[in-house]
């Protein structure tokens, strides 16, 4: 499942691009995944969410756990998943191959319940690895086209997608898919490989017909060679100084929070990507069994087959969520400011996406994302009653409340309300502006661009002092 693209590499005017999955130039993974799709359970996950403590989910992963085996051994069976009906009701589904000879039949000869549990089908074509693509203005926001500058073999250029930032130490990385950065494993078809210390280019060659020279190096490869060996598909690139910005913002999202969240079934999650933009879709099932074939090169031949388990699974209807060139792209829950990051996009069908869980991508790599501001309900540490113990700052980003919590050391005294203010003003640190001794609060309004700091005496407001409007692309980061 791989969502590089390909274009022919000519010495006359360049051909369209061509989908690396159409017809018989797949060199990504051209993936049938095995949708075993068990929901994992996350710690203290929010009221009504589906997970797998929730009694009409068990009794559909039972049945699924029964009844899976024998499905997976008729021709045109996909796979099958926990899912939800129209009125988010758990049911089995069951995932059809809409190009089988057979699927009409199959479909016909499934029923609509299965020992009480409701079934629905969904046709799909076959999973396989998969438009931000003009060259930007140093330093770069992410989400936007890119790849190995060397990315071309067999007649043809490949591209994908840097997808966010994350870091190892204080040291700042670009965070794509290894089928993106680092698959071109054999001297074949171009006469080298991918190696440490190769430039990774903005755009990537498939936007600049195919000549690294049209493109500007944003970072230089760190190979890590998470495939075959590991549980993810990514790759890492050290940001060239000055190249790319030191927030890690991303096209069209802004900058997300360096803490990250779970994923968990009908979870609103967004993305942005080389070749769809800022999309928005829904996760519709978890724990996914999924196998991928991946190439050698760019247009190559086989190289391995992967399994890769425990991963999410995305709705994608029309590949309008993600398309051929989205591979490497982050997914974030979608909400409006600092949202935290769910997973790596690697892989989908015209139906549904998958991603690797981020914690697995950053446990693999030992890194952390780069984000500044605060995700929604998240806080800031700061000594705001002068007992030279730090508080927690609460803002809600669903309601407009902020609270702080007085502290004594780990354990919670009390909490003192700030009131509520418009959602569209969010709190992004905190420090002693005015020299006083006392923490202030430093606000900006994401709809506007104007940024405010409230100078406090210990937890009570005294006044406000305005920083002015900035474009409301550029964000505080978080200190």
């Amino acid at each position: 499942m791989q969502f590089k693209i390909i274009e022919a590499l000519t010495s006359g005017p360049p051909m369209p691009p061509i989908n690396r999955f159409i017809g018989e130039l797949f060199k990504f993974p051209a993936a049938i995944v095995l949708l075993f799709l068990l929901i994992s359970a996350f710690g203290g996950p929010p009221a009504g969410v589906l997970d797998n403590t929730h009694a009409a989910v068990q009794a559909v992963m039972a049945v699924q756990g029964e009844v899976t085996p024998e499905l997976m051994q008729q021709p045109g069976i996909l796979g099958t998943a926990v899912g939800v009906d129209a009125a988010d009701v758990p049911v089995l589904s069951v995932y059809v191959d809409r190009d089988a000879a057979n699927a009409g039949e199959v479909v016909r000869n499934l029923p609509r319940e299965l020992r009480g549990v409701g079934v629905q089908v969904h046709l799909t074509d076959k999973f396989r690895a998969m438009a931000h693509t003009a060259k930007q203005t140093p330093p770069i926001q992410l989400g936007t086209s890119g790849g190995w500058s060397k990315d071309l073999a067999n007649g043809f250029c490949c591209g994908g997608t840097l997808g966010s930032l994350v870091k190892i130490g204080s040291t700042q990385y670009i965070l794509s898919n290894y089928h993106v950065f680092e698959s071109d494993i054999v001297s074949g078809g171009n006469g080298i490989v991918a190696t440490t210390g190769d430039p990774i280019i903005q755009p990537g060659l498939i936007d600049v017909n195919c000549s690294a020279n049209g493109a500007q190096t944003v970072g230089t490869l760190v190979k890590k060679s998470s495939l075959p060996g590991s549980n993810v598909d990514c790759a890492i690139a050290q940001v060239v100084s000055g190249m790319v910005r030191t927030d890690g913002a991303i096209l069209e999202i802004g900058t997300i929070s360096n803490t990250t969240v779970g994923a968990f079934i009908n979870q609103a999650v967004k993305k942005s990507g080389r070749t769809t933009g800022l999309t928005r879709s829904l996760v519709s099932g978890l724990n996914a069994t999924v196998s991928v074939a991946y190439d050698n090169e760019c247009a190559g031949g086989a190289a391995f087959t992967k399994t890769f388990t425990g991963q999410i699974v995305i709705a994608n209807s029309g590949s309008k969520f993600l398309n051929s060139g989205d591979s490497g792209s982050l997914m974030v829950e979608d909400v409006t400011t600092s949202p935290r990051a769910v997973g790596l996009l690697f892989a989908g069908s015209s139906t549904s996406a998958i991603a690797n869980p981020i914690g697995q991508v950053l446990n693999f790599l030992g890194a952390t994302m780069v984000g500044g501001g605060l995700s929604t309900g998240s806080s800031v540490r700061a000594d705001f009653n002068g007992d030279g113990k730090s508080d927690i700052l609460w803002q809600d980003n669903s309601t407009g409340q902020r609270v702080i919590w007085l502290m004594n050391g780990t354990a919670y005294q009390s909490w003192v309300d700030l009131g509520t203010v418009p959602t569209s003003w969010n709190i992004v640190g905190s420090g002693d502006f005015n020299g006083d001794g006392k923490t202030d609060i430093l606000w900006q309004d994401n709809s506007t661009g104007q940024r405010v700091i409230w100078l406090m005496n210990g937890t009570a407001y005294q006044s406000w002092v305005d920083l002015g409007t900035v474009p409301t692309t550029w964000s505080i980061r978080n200190y």
